[in-house]
């Protein structure tokens, strides 16, 4: 199995999917999986809210002081918040079918405690793979959408 097919079975991208992200467009599934992977970003948001209401009601001392409802309130507000985003962000990309292309040499670095990112043409990425499948400084090619800021797919570029 050479490079190219060992990240399309990571990536789980099919000839399709290749082959319409080469024409600067999403596949219908993987329009699919950016409005589910949105859900999930708004279900996790409620996962924490609810998570921050259960620890408020189950471990502060009662009767609450204001100040203990304001602190919930706003860390479940960012949760719900940050959930929002990420949905909103992949319904935009998922009804703007565009897939830019970054071409070069990529490499894979550690962002603190951000995780693994993937950077190429000036721009970075979260790795959407283990960073051990990318050989640094080798030349890729990274299709992204750009509403989501997000890599759909990758390839090696001509040395596979």
């Amino acid at each position: 199995m050479g490079h190219r097919d060992e990240l399309l079975k990571l990536l789980k991208i099919g000839p399709e999917d290749l082959e319409a992200n080469r024409a600067g467009m999403l596949s219908a599934r993987q329009a699919r999986y950016l409005v589910q992977s949105g859900r999930r970003n708004l279900f996790g948001g409620f996962v924490i809210t609810l998570g921050l209401a259960a620890i408020l009601f189950f471990i502060a001392d009662k009767p609450l002081v204001p100040v203990q409802c304001l602190v919930a309130g706003a860390l479940g507000a960012a949760g719900i918040t940050v959930g929002y985003v990420g949905y909103r962000r992949t319904r935009l990309a998922a009804a703007d079918p565009r897939v830019e292309t970054l071409i070069g040499p990529a490499r894979a670095h550690m962002q603190g405690r951000a995780g693994w990112y993937l950077t190429i043409g000036g721009r970075s990425f979260k790795l959407p793979i283990h960073y051990w499948h990318i050989r640094n400084d080798a030349p890729y090619r990274v299709y992204f959408a750009p509403k989501a800021d997000r890599v759909i797919s990758l390839e090696p570029d001509g040395w596979d």
